[in-house]
């Protein structure tokens, strides 16, 4: 969502090659989703004595990466757009076996739909708050005397409204519960604070 803007407050005297990586580290955002999964996923099938599964999954990650590069960044039309995109797939290769795997071999069989919907309805809302702020203010503050501070001040105020909306949105989905927070220090008092269940 913010990735040009993210872009233009960290490299103010780039900014024509801030606005040409935007979308590369838009699509590079989303495969971040798909890291974070693919190392949890990792662990578990570790933990369950399956240390040769993620091997294989990342092998398989590997080859669609190489084989997706090979045709996209070759191809005129998506040129450089063709690394993060082929990046993405790979990821997304490796966690979906990974997940398929887990459940394969978890003696409770996960519940994926459960799992997945309330923290990606979180997210996208999220997402649409955070867009919405940005353009709030980046309007509110166009024709300043400086861009730079218009920029940095819509960025970040998005930023917070983002952070915010998904912490209220963490607890009223009740997406976080008491027992997560048991293995971290005071997390017992800062369950009940929350009034986590």
């Amino acid at each position: 969502m913010l990735s040009g803007p993210i872009l233009l407050l960290l490299y103010p005297a780039q900014v024509q090659d801030a606005i040409a990586c935007a979308p590369l580290l838009r699509v590079q955002g989303v495969a971040c989703i798909f890291i974070c999964l693919m190392n949890l996923t990792n662990a578990i099938l570790q933990s369950y004595g399956k240390e040769k599964l993620p091997i294989w999954t990342m092998i398989m990650g590997g080859v669609t990466k190489i084989v997706m590069n090979y045709f996209l960044v070759g191809n005129p039309n998506i040129n450089i757009m063709g690394a993060p995109i082929s990046t993405l797939c790979c990821y997304l290769v490796i966690a979906g076996l990974n997940l398929y795997f887990v459940w394969k071999y978890s003696p409770e069989k996960p519940r994926y739909l459960q799992i997945f919907v309330k923290p990606a309805a979180a997210s996208v809302l999220m997402g649409v708050s955070a867009w919405a702020m940005y353009g709030l203010l980046s309007r509110a503050l166009s024709g300043g005397r400086s861009e730079y501070l218009g920029n940095a001040v819509s960025t970040l105020g998005a930023i917070f409204v983002a952070v915010a909306v998904y912490g209220i949105l963490v607890l009223a989905l009740r997406i976080l519960r008491a027992e997560d927070l048991e293995s971290i220090p005071h997390g017992k008092k800062l369950a009940k604070i929350l009034r986590l269940k």
